[in-house]
């Protein structure tokens, strides 16, 4: 089987396996039902809401550029801005919601023409908001085990955190990940033991600068506290009444779950992750199914934007091809 061939074989069952879970989580539920209460939606919310996604982005962009200049890249915060939309709206079509990193490390790299530092400088920006995740959902998850008399949801976000930790004790020793490529005889190619060092390298320039490191520690903190209240907000529009912790709680963990690359877009995991979580708390069957609509809803019409700004560079770029030299 060619590669082309395996790639839409996974791509398929990626979709397949979206479909089904919606299927499941959403057949038993009226569609009439589900129309009258997304078409009832408190709509004083969306000014706020939409606010804060563009500062999310903005703050993003931000501390990307903060680890890139830590290495010695320095590409413009609007250049990010727009490439950072740009991967939202690549997300829409690859797995999980963070397949449009992928274009992110590409676009930089060829901008910068050094890929590893590119690539270094998105996977730190992503492991960052993933380590502030876990941390405020762990912080949450005492109160919330406690409430409902569940240790599960303190054990879960406690091994997470504690796996981020091992990779980057990994990543920061260097040893343990010289081990993995021994034993798995992957140190036999030269390039990617080179690639290897040069990524080592990166994470040294991150980890020398402690400025940095409470920098992009502060910027993902008041990240995630802004997707959760975003979640909040939309779940005010619908009407439900729910406090502020559950979500401190359970948004990290189903942002987590989203980013498995096993659906595409986070699709019928994310909606189980609603289902299930918040399930706990309350809210009506059909209240968890619309909240997750509606953020999915919302992620995309969002995401859009950054479809428009591809288009804008690519016209750019070829006006510019078709200009006189």
């Amino acid at each position: 089987m060619s590669r082309t061939a395996k790639q839409w074989l996974l791509l398929g069952g990626k979709m397949l396996f979206s479909g089904t879970l919606m299927f499941l989580l959403y057949r038993k539920i009226p569609a009439g039902e589900l129309t009258a209460l997304l078409a009832s939606l408190d709509l004083r919310f969306l000014p706020l809401i939409l606010l804060l996604l563009f500062l999310n982005t903005a703050a993003s962009a931000w501390k990307w550029r903060l680890f890139l200049l830590a290495d010695g890249v320095n590409i413009p915060l609007a250049t990010l801005t727009v490439t950072y939309l740009i991967g939202s709206f690549y997300n829409l079509f690859l797995p999980s919601n963070i397949g449009g990193d992928s274009y992110r490390i590409y676009d930089i790299a060829k901008k910068s023409s050094s890929g590893v530092r590119s690539a270094a400088s998105v996977f730190a920006d992503r492991f960052s908001g993933f380590l502030a995740l876990v941390i405020l959902s762990l912080l949450s998850s005492v109160l919330v085990a406690r409430q409902f008399d569940n240790i599960f949801f303190f054990l879960g976000p406690l091994l997470i955190l504690l796996i981020l930790l091992a990779v980057l004790t990994a990543l920061v020793k260097e040893k343990p990940v010289r081990l993995f490529l021994a034993a798995t005889r992957l140190n036999r190619f030269p390039l990617l033991v080179s690639l290897t060092e040069k990524f080592f390298l990166s994470v040294q320039c991150y980890g020398a600068d402690r400025r940095l490191l409470l920098k992009v520690m502060a910027i993902s903190f008041a990240f995630q506290l802004s997707v959760i209240t975003i979640v909040w907000l939309l779940a005010l529009s619908l009407h439900a009444q729910i406090s502020f912790f559950y979500f401190s709680a359970f948004v990290p963990l189903i942002t987590l779950l989203e980013a498995v690359p096993i659906s595409i877009f986070g699709l019928g995991l994310r909606d189980a992750g609603y289902v299930f979580f918040f399930g706990w708390t309350g809210m009506t069957e059909l209240q968890t199914r619309s909240l997750a609509l509606l953020f999915f809803g919302l992620a995309v019409s969002y995401s859009l934007i950054g479809g428009l700004a591809y288009l804008g560079r690519t016209f750019a770029a070829a006006s510019k091809e078709k200009l006189p030299s």
